[in-house]
């Protein structure tokens, strides 16, 4: 059925399913890979997936915190490389068209930071692992039991993360802190899982939200990223000289700019006025299936 309702009736049966379905996606990944780093990518973002759907019921399922914590800690796990690769890839299209020095030799820490983390892990292991905690959450994925049914089960999730997003966004808009525009990010990613979970209502309507939604988040990736490539140089290398340090603050200032117009766009609705709206989109779904 993919990432999204298909149809109004039997939603608890239907969020069950769309769970499974990326659980065995997962293990289809590892079953058949042949880069780990490629495979991790995909890995997460089914663990992401999964737990904007749980956010989605969070409010009427009881397993919730269990659940995405597993889903979580899963993801947490595989970490560790693509932080290190995506640093290096951060800074390679920060400083595309500069070469000095300095620059090159914070590049080389960089690599080197890639090369020590893939030198000190178990890639097999972690792949069993992560396999293992997949095959015992496939398993779980059966017993899910909600205390809703029909729309009543995912109209307080949809309200409660728009309601954060909006609420993120205000806070990384007031205090321009790193912290807040992560927390704006992980809210709109939220929102954007669940806009994706209602696709099929509405395409043209919600095919066009989630394209912002994405391009918001991209933004905000992007932004994340270039605080994190700070934090990780200043512990390989120490101070960072007031080059590399002016680059990154204007490279972030401009990205914070193109999503606080995006942002105010996106989160124009009150809570209650965008769920009214999507429950609307909802009633668009065929009955059954």
């Amino acid at each position: 059925m993919g990432f999204s309702f298909s149809h109004r009736s039997k939603v608890g049966s239907q969020v069950r399913k769309i769970a499974a379905e990326q659980i065995d996606a997962a293990l289809d990944d590892i079953a058949t890979s042949e880069d780990f780093d490629d495979t991790v990518h995909e890995l997460r973002r089914h663990c992401k997936k999964i737990r904007g759907l749980l956010r989605l019921v969070r409010p009427n399922f009881p397993d919730f915190a269990k659940e995405n914590a597993a889903y979580r800690g899963a993801a947490d796990a595989l970490s560790a490389s693509r932080d290190a690769a995506v640093m290096l890839e951060t800074f390679d299209a920060l400083f595309k068209d500069e070469s000095t020095e300095t620059r090159n030799a914070l590049r080389n820490r960089l690599e080197d930071n890639v090369r020590r983390v893939s030198r000190e892990q178990d890639r097999t292991g972690l792949l069993d692992s992560f396999a293992e905690a997949m095959t015992s959450a496939r398993q779980r994925v059966k017993h899910w039991t909600f205390d809703a049914q029909g729309f009543a089960l995912i109209e307080p999730g949809l309200h409660d993360t728009y309601a954060r997003m909006q609420k993120r966004f205000k806070a990384a808009e007031k205090t321009g802190e790193d912290e807040d525009f992560h927390e704006w990010r992980k809210e709109t990613k939220g929102h954007w899982f669940q806009v994706s979970l209602f696709k099929d209502c509405a395409p043209d309507r919600l095919g066009a939200r989630k394209d912002q939604l994405d391009t918001l988040g991209e933004y905000l990736g992007d932004h994340h990223n270039l605080a994190v490539l700070t934090e990780g140089l200043e512990a390989l290398a120490g101070p960072l000289d007031r080059a590399v340090t002016k680059a990154i603050a204007r490279r972030k200032d401009d990205l914070a700019q193109k999503a606080f117009a995006l942002g105010r766009q996106l989160s124009v609705d009150s809570p209650t006025a965008l769920v009214t709206r999507f429950e609307k989109f909802w009633k668009l779904l065929p009955k059954d299936d």
